[in-house]
């Protein structure tokens, strides 16, 4: 047995430690990397995959801290909310229960696919994983993956999320190509004409148009296409006006989501709240004097 191989394997016999991951240094190296080099990316790829896995780690350590009443102190009466204020840096109870209900999916998932998936592909699967099974939906997760690696299609949370809805429904996706297709905002609903003489809409008021949820009002199935557009910029046919690339309804699906969860507010919630920002008549004025900056 080689050196390099024996000292591979002693890696993987013992628990990772911030001492593998090698020390950053400039090196001018060229050419396909040699056996000592892909040691050392493994071990980098070993680090990246201890992170994730700590995460849910961290809500199963939660999970029985809550369950168990261990949170209540010595003297019996401290809160969970106490608890996590002295303990968890003062984490909301919010925040703690979000990672106690994602725990379990994540570590099925960890053990199905042998590798930790993001944050935000747990969360799209994570209620139909609650009626569905974990199993089951780790092992369509873990196919979802390698099809992608084998294709060379880059797995997104919207991607995921096909997948939940597919699974959501009670069936299992007979082309994973199918989950791939772009996702997009469907049209806003027109509004309503104001009556003539009436004052402008003030800005408490609502909002006209609401923003589709996934698999939610889309005649034809999850997966229709609302009008992406063509590979030169262009709309399709028969569509006239501009809409979100899928890639700008991913990134902002995101930034959304992020903002909800350090608001600790539902993410349609914080969806209705943005929208209502930018159809104000501030965002115009706001937006026109970057327009030329």
């Amino acid at each position: 047995m080689t050196d390099d191989k024996a000292l591979g394997r002693r890696d993987r016999a013992r628990a990772f430690v911030p001492e593998l991951i090698p020390e950053p240094q400039d090196l001018d190296r060229t050419g396909p990397l040699d056996a000592k080099e892909q040691q050392q990316l493994d071990r980098i790829h070993a680090a990246r995959d201890h992170h994730q896995a700590a995460k849910w780690m961290r809500g199963k350590a939660l999970d029985a801290a809550f369950r168990r009443r261990l949170f209540r102190g010595e003297d019996g009466q401290r809160t969970r909310q106490q608890y996590l204020d002295a303990e968890w840096d003062g984490m909301s109870e919010s925040a703690a229960y979000l990672e106690i209900k994602e725990w379990r999916l994540a570590a099925q998932i960890a053990a199905t696919f042998e590798r930790p998936a993001p944050d935000s592909h747990v969360r799209a699967l994570v209620d139909v994983a609650d009626k569905q099974g974990h199993e089951a939906v780790a092992h369509w997760y873990a196919e979802l993956r390698r099809h992608g690696q084998q294709l060379g299609h880059r797995v997104t949370a919207d991607v995921v999320a096909n997948l939940a809805d597919f699974l959501r429904t009670g069936t299992e996706p007979e082309r994973l190509e199918a989950l791939f297709v772009p996702r997009q905002l469907a049209p806003a609903k027109p509004r309503k004409p104001a009556p003539a003489g009436s004052a402008k809409r003030g800005a408490g008021e609502p909002v006209t148009g609401t923003v589709v949820a996934h698999g939610q009002d889309q005649p034809g199935g999850s997966f229709q296409n609302f009008g992406t557009p063509g590979t030169d910029g262009t709309a399709p046919a028969g569509q006239d006006r501009w809409t979100l690339s899928a890639e700008h309804v991913a990134r902002l699906s995101a930034w959304i989501e992020d903002g909800a969860k350090a608001a600790s507010i539902a993410p349609e919630h914080a969806a209705d709240l943005l929208l209502q920002a930018l159809t104000d008549d501030t965002f115009q004025h706001w937006i026109g004097t970057r327009a030329w900056a």
